[in-house]
């Protein structure tokens, strides 16, 4: 069963897609990022509803202020007819808000345009699928430690996204910058070095080219040491990535007919 801290840090991810959502909305879309266990799946006794979607509800009835920022990275406003769940950006204890009715509109537009999709093909071709998990691993502990240094009480706003939902949200790891704009991150690890090849999906392009002006960003791992699980680093922008990168069909999905 999920708990409501674990639905929290879930909502945040939902928000860096959609931008804002009514507890209604949140209660829709929990599913793309989360999987729901058996025990969530089961009737409220109190409600008509299953538990997992009652304890969204218990979030907002839990808040005793009309607004109040989480931790997560989101802000839930109480003060209309039905409560919203909002991204933020900045930097706690500096210039942390709600994103502006314009950053809404744009990342609700971008959320129509790129839908997600579960499988990853390209997973099929690192080095094998355990290096990858590692590599994310190692990449979101270097995202919380290097949040860390510069805003300790944002370092809850890093997620590995990929553990939540598989890879429906295009990317690996959330993240912010400096400023505390997002960063989508996806990784792509190999023992090799860091001009070897490395394999994405037609799904993975298409978000980078969709994104490519709002946090989209690869970290190549390279030189990865499965003993020590680590690696090397080096951060590709979308607009380096489209631009200075060569893409080569090489791959078939293949199925009967």
């Amino acid at each position: 069963m999920h708990s409501e801290a674990e639905i929290r840090r879930a909502i945040k991810p939902l928000l860096d897609k959609y931008g804002q959502l009514t507890t209604s909305e949140v209660k829709q879309k929990l599913n793309e990022v989360l999987n729901f266990d058996d025990e969530d799946k089961e009737p409220s006794d109190s409600r008509n509803e299953i538990k997992i979607i009652q304890r969204i509800g218990n979030i907002v009835s839990h808040q005793t202020v009309t607004k109040k920022i989480y931790d997560e990275g989101f802000e839930l406003d109480k003060s209309g007819a039905e409560a919203t769940f909002t991204a933020v950006d900045g930097i706690a204890n500096i210039n942390l808000s709600a994103i502006s009715k314009t950053e809404i509109k744009n990342r609700k537009r971008r959320s129509k345009k790129f839908v997600g999709r579960d499988v990853d093909w390209a997973n099929k071709y690192e080095e094998n699928k355990e290096i990858g998990n590692m590599g994310e691993e190692f990449v979101c502990q270097y995202e919380r430690d290097r949040v860390s240094e510069f805003s300790p009480s944002d370092v809850d706003r890093v997620q590995h996204l990929s553990k939540l939902q598989g890879d429906g949200l295009g990317y690996d790891i959330s993240s912010i910058d400096n400023n505390g704009n997002i960063l989508r991150i996806e990784v792509k690890t190999s023992s090799g070095p860091a001009n070897g090849v490395f394999y994405m999906s037609r799904n993975e392009k298409k978000f980078f080219e969709e994104y490519e002006n709002d946090g989209a960003v690869i970290y190549r791992v390279y030189n990865f040491d499965k003993s020590t699980r680590r690696g090397l680093i080096k951060i590709i922008t979308a607009t380096d990535l489209l631009n200075n990168y060569y893409f080569d069909p090489i791959t078939f999905a293949v199925k009967e007919k």
